[in-house]
Parts: structure tokens; C-alpha cells; sequence
């Protein structure tokens, strides 16, 4: 690429002086043109290998934009219209700014030679510090005693600890390694599940298992965390059979994908007594739909896809796709390329 026109479907709050410096260094130049999906339709997309089904409706596209993408070869998205060879006709380069791509129909990208890098680690620090939120309320009977509160009821409830807890971390890539580290600052046994084993232990893991070993992870584990992409393999991952290997008073969290999880297993698991707890911040289908049993069942921590934290992510994303832009026009290999 010996010119990159970029267009920004990433909304902007306060990184377009970012951009802005960036044309006076190279030759580039962008269009800020948003293109947000609704969550149901990026849902809907992360069950169907990033296709619509056409059960949801794609925003209404303006036709400056239009004009604008027809001249680019570079796209900065969270979200791709389904016709994005029609739209962006000179098309070359994808950057996403999200870690998870399954929402995104990167077999049409890669198919048309275009390459796709994704935005792995950015928002790792921030989804590892809701986990132990979440955990340590638990552990710590902070909803218990915030319901005290309310209640004006003056009565001592007395938590537990981590330290000498095992948490076992399915998935131990960028995500998981974050885990991992603020695990061991607890004081945790931290276990790790790797599919490319091979790769050998990150820092921060004690034990490392292949994936064929998931079941003696999950036997020797308080805390379960599930953080893998969304493949065949992990999908309806976490069923009764697996649910059942887990000791019984454990908890198991999701962060990465609700398609990992069999829901009404999980739920009947809670209501049983088999785990202490479930903490979940993706579901199947987002938003999760009024009927969902996932509402009511017994000690469910469950929030709406937002274990990030937009504090820095906008800036964080900007300066990958920024480093990502010099290492293109510089010959050099790019920071997170997917194919």
C-alpha cells in the first residue's frame, strides 16, 4: 500500500488529533464515518460466523458515506456491513478493535485476500479487574451485606478468602495471562487450559494443561474462568457433563462467549447447589430476552457485555491502528494480523 485511505467506523470521542498527526507523518488520510450494528444484530452475527441472517435489520448507511468508503483500502471497525466488498471496492486491510472477531465474517475477508489484524490486549487489564470485582463479591458477601444496608439490618456475615484458592483459566492468551497475574497477587494456585499447548506456560501459570485435559482442571479448581474465542470446539463447551466435573461450592465465570455455555445446564446447577456461583458477562443472545431462566436462578452475577472499560479503550485502539499504519507503509510485520 503506497497511499492508505482509512475509513473510521469506530465512533470518536477525543482520538482525531491522533489521526489528524498522523497525516502530517505519512501518506494517509481517513473519513470519520460511524457504523454501529444494534447488539442484537452483532449477536445474532457471533452465532452465524459474522453472517446476517437477516433477522436484523443493518443501520441505514448515508450516502456521503458511501462516496467516502468507495476510495478506501483501510477499514477501522467494530462492526462490518455485510456488503463490505460492494462498499469498500478497493478494500485491503481490516483493523478491529475488538479481540473477539466472531461477530465479523472474516472467511469473505480472508477469501478476498484482504487482511484482517484484530485488537487483542487492549482491553485485557480491564476485563481481568472485573473478574476479581465480581469475585471478590462474592467470596466477600458484598451483595449480602449491601442488602444489610438497604435493610438497615446490623448483623456480622464473614467472607472468604482467596489465598490458597485454585483458579483454573481456560484460555490463557492475553485475557487469561491478565488473569492469571492478578491471581497470583491474591496468592491463588493459578491453572491454565492452552490449546497450543505447545506455545508453553505464560508467566503467572503454575500448571499448564492441554485441552484434552480440561476435565482434571476442572476437578482441581475453585474458581473457573472461561476465556477462549468462540470456536466449534468451545461451542455449548460448558454443558451438565462438564458443569458436573467442576467441585461442588465452586464458581464458574464467562467473559468470553455466551455460545461456551449450555444456559439451562448452568442454570439448573445453581439452582441445585452444585456451584456456589456464576458470574457472566456474555450471554447466547444479546440482550438476553425477558423469558431467559438466567434472570432467576440463585446467586447469578450477570451483566450486559461490559467488562471493559472505555476510560482508555478509544485511545488504546487508536494507537494499535496508528502502529499498525506506520509497520504497513514501512514494510514491517503487523501488530495482532489474523491472516
Amino acid at each position: 500500500m503506497g497511499y492508505l485511505k482509512a475509513a473510521v467506523l469506530f465512533p470518536l470521542r477525543s482520538s482525531k488529533d491522533k489521526l489528524t498527526e498522523l497525516k502530517k507523518q505519512y501518506p494517509f488520510d481517513f473519513f470519520l464515518t460511524p457504523y454501529l450494528e444494534s447488539t442484537e444484530l452483532r449477536s445474532n452475527r457471533g452465532l452465524n460466523n459474522g453472517i446476517n441472517d437477516g433477522f436484523f435489520d443493518e443501520p441505514n448507511i448515508p450516502d456521503s458515506f458511501l462516496t467516502q468508503w468507495s476510495q478506501c483500502n483501510v477499514v477501522i471497525a467494530m462492526d462490518i456491513p455485510s456488503r463490505v466488498l460492494e462498499l469498500f471496492p478497493d478494500l485491503e486491510w481490516v483493523q478491529g478493535v475488538s479481540a473477539g472477531h466472531d461477530h465479523i465474517n472474516v472467511n469473505q475477508l480472508k477469501a478476498s485476500g484482504i487482511k484482517f489484524t484484530s485488537a487483542k490486549g487492549i482491553a485485557s487489564a480491564a476485563i481481568s479487574e472485573f473478574v476479581f470485582a465480581r469475585l471478590l463479591q462474592e467470596v466477600k458477601y458484598i451483595r449480602h451485606l449491601d442488602e444489610q444496608q438497604q435493610s438497615k439490618t446490623w448483623q456480622a456475615k464473614f467472607g472468604n478468602q482467596l489465598k490458597g484458592k485454585t483458579i483454573g483459566i481456560v484460555g490463557v492468551g492475553s485475557i487469561g495471562t491478565e488473569i492469571a497475574k492478578r491471581a497470583k497477587a491474591f496468592e491463588m494456585n493459578v491453572l491454565g487450559i492452552r490449546e497450543r499447548f505447545e506455545l508453553g506456560s505464560p508467566d503467572f501459570i503454575d500448571n499448564l494443561f492441554p485441552f484434552s485435559q480440561l476435565d482434571a482442571l476442572l476437578e482441581k479448581s475453585d474458581v473457573i474462568v472461561m476465556a477462549t474465542p468462540s470456536t466449534r470446539e468451545t461451542e455449548n463447551l460448558f454443558n451438565a457433563s462438564k458443569f458436573s466435573k467442576m467441585k461442588k461450592g465452586s464458581i464458574f465465570i464467562n467473559i468470553a462467549r455466551g455460545a461456551h455455555v449450555v444456559e439451562s445446564d448452568l442454570a439448573n446447577c445453581l439452582r441445585n447447589g452444585h456451584l456456589r456461583a456464576a458470574i457472566l458477562d456474555v450471554v447466547r443472545n444479546e440482550p438476553l430476552d425477558e423469558a431467559s431462566e438466567l434472570w432467576s436462578a440463585p446467586n447469578l452475577y450477570l451483566s450486559p457485555h461490559c467488562s471493559v472499560s472505555f476510560d482508555d479503550y478509544e485511545a488504546n485502539a487508536i494507537d494499535l491502528f496508528i502502529e499498525n499504519v506506520r509497520r504497513t507503509l514501512e514494510g514491517e510485520e503487523l501488530v495482532n494480523r489474523i491472516f
